[in-house]
């Protein structure tokens, strides 16, 4: 009676069918498995994570004083106490999943100190360690949901924001590009900033400050801009399919359109298809690395630029004539985190198909450093993807209608066109929210009349040694000119390194 059941719901109801198989499947094989492997508690139902979404040169991200790993790759999801540390040719972004941007250059770190649901005051605390960092807050209406810690030192917004924060000279240098921050440092100071000024606290005498109606441009303010324009690019190809989630304000969705096709599937909702996914051999787990996470043993780390959304929530499905295509179910996409385990989401494969399965066992630690800090976990890299070009279906095409769950769909068709603020016009370019015309007036951000800076970062007193902490004060290199960094990259396929361009 149940096998003749689940036979007519599968017909009717494939998704739902598939999503509740999948969800037994993980429960039962892996649950035990990683029970094992955790030494602490994974975080609870409502648990957020951020997601690294660039990396470019040496990157080191640990928690609760274990390094998980060195260098960092792009798409790892980043918990409530995670410390992000760029090394001398170091870069990092972080993307949060309410839309906003944490950019960190050389020789800086920042720690994710409060990362709660969204309930209003205190739901996000970054706290800006050492270096130079940029930050696009897309606070919306609720004044102090996201907070910027440094030193003894809080910054709240309201709307959207763009800060510079400066910790080469402490007690630190604070610039608002666009929009209003207001500052506090105990009693002893407590000022409001607008679009254009910028404060610089004083080191000797905490309740004295400086406040300037300008800003002084800095090398690296033109790597944050080109950084907005690989987003701004990105968001230009969204289609509706993203628009009603229920965090579409997720820059990751912007991957996805820029990435594959959506179609709009009857009964099953809106499947997404990366490009290259046409192909029988194509395996979604087919390209990326396995990471250790003490809090939840082993975690997919893809290492392709779009994989961070369908790896955490939704299910992969193979559709014969098709291929491969992931949706992210009817409502909100909740990612596995919010469980007590790492869910390997995939329903049907093709004929043949054996899903991942997850390494047994804890890898063992490289040896103690000196200073008696443990080395990260070595990472388990997975790299099984046919050779571009081989046998199977044709390559997706916008253009090309699909076959689906028996159903003939057309692939979905961006939005009408955003339009994209000037680059020539100004140093420094925002992204658009969803639902935008991506246009910032002109006076609310950018630099006032002054010379650009023509080298990198002035050089402190006491030059940074060879042997010294990453947290220290160091010369920080000028950018190379325009650089482009892609916002994806992949996770180091070969071998676990991060991403270089």
């Amino acid at each position: 009676m149940k096998t003749a059941f689940l036979q007519e719901k599968s017909k009717r109801y494939p998704a739902l069918v598939l999503g509740l198989a999948t969800l037994a499947w993980g429960a039962v094989w892996l649950g035990p498995r990683l029970a094992a492997q955790n030494s602490d508690p994974a975080p609870g139902p409502g648990a957020r994570a951020e997601r690294l979404s660039n990396v470019d040169g040496r990157v080191q991200i640990s928690q609760g004083g274990q390094t998980l790993a060195d260098p960092a790759l792009v798409n790892t999801p980043l918990f409530e106490g995670t410390q992000v540390v760029t090394m001398e040719d170091g870069r990092a972004e972080i993307q949060f999943e309410e839309g906003s941007i944490a950019r960190l250059t050389p020789n800086s770190s920042l720690t994710l100190g409060v990362l709660r649901p969204d309930n209003g005051v205190g739901g996000t605390q970054i706290t800006m360690n050492s270096g130079l960092g940029y930050f696009e807050i897309q606070a919306g209406s609720d004044s102090g949901h996201f907070q910027m810690r440094f030193g003894d030192t809080t910054v709240t917004t309201s709307g959207f924001t763009v800060l510079r924060v400066d910790l080469d000279n402490p007690p630190g240098e604070l610039a608002v590009f666009s929009g209003n921050a207001h500052l506090e440092n105990g009693s002893a100071v407590s000022v409001d900033l607008h679009g254009g000024e910028s404060v610089a606290l004083n080191a000797t005498n905490p309740s004295q400050y400086s406040l300037a109606e300008t800003i002084v441009p800095d090398s690296w303010d033109q790597w944050n801009s080109d950084r907005d324009q690989a987003l701004n690019a990105e968001e230009a190809s969204r289609t509706e399919a993203t628009e009603n989630v229920a965090n579409g304000a997720n820059p990751a969705w912007s991957d996805l359109d820029a990435n594959g096709n959506w179609y709009n599937v009857p009964g099953q909702g809106y499947v997404w298809s990366p490009y290259d996914a046409s192909n029988p051999g194509w395996d979604p787990y087919g390209n990326g690395n396995w990471m250790y996470n003490p809090a939840f043993g082993y975690e997919w780390i893809s290492g392709d630029s779009w994989g961070y959304l369908p790896f955490s929530c939704g299910m992969w499905n193979f559709y014969s004539g098709f291929g491969w295509g992931w949706g992210p179910g009817m409502g909100a996409c909740n990612p596995w985190w919010g469980g007590p385990v790492y869910i390997v989401n995939i329903g049907f494969g093709p004929p043949g198909y054996l899903p991942p399965r997850l390494p047994r066992r804890p890898p063992v630690r490289t040896p103690q450093r000196p200073g008696g800090r443990k080395g990260p976990y070595p990472l388990i890299a997975v790299n099984k993807r046919p050779p571009s070009g081989g046998p199977g279906m044709l390559p997706r095409q916008r253009s090309v209608s699909a076959t689906i769950n028996g159903h003939v769909v057309m692939p979905l068709r961006p939005l009408s066109p955003r339009a994209v603020y000037d680059h020539s016009a100004s140093p420094i370019v925002t992204r658009a929210m969803p639902g935008t015309s991506g246009v910032r007036a002109p006076g609310n951000f950018g630099y006032p009349a002054g010379p650009a800076s023509s080298g990198g970062r002035p050089a402190p007193s006491a030059p940074k040694s060879s042997g010294s902490s990453p947290h220290s004060s160091a010369p920080r290199a000028a950018p190379a000119p325009a650089p482009h960094a892609s916002s994806g990259g992949g996770g180091g396929s070969h071998g676990g390194g991060g991403s270089h361009h």
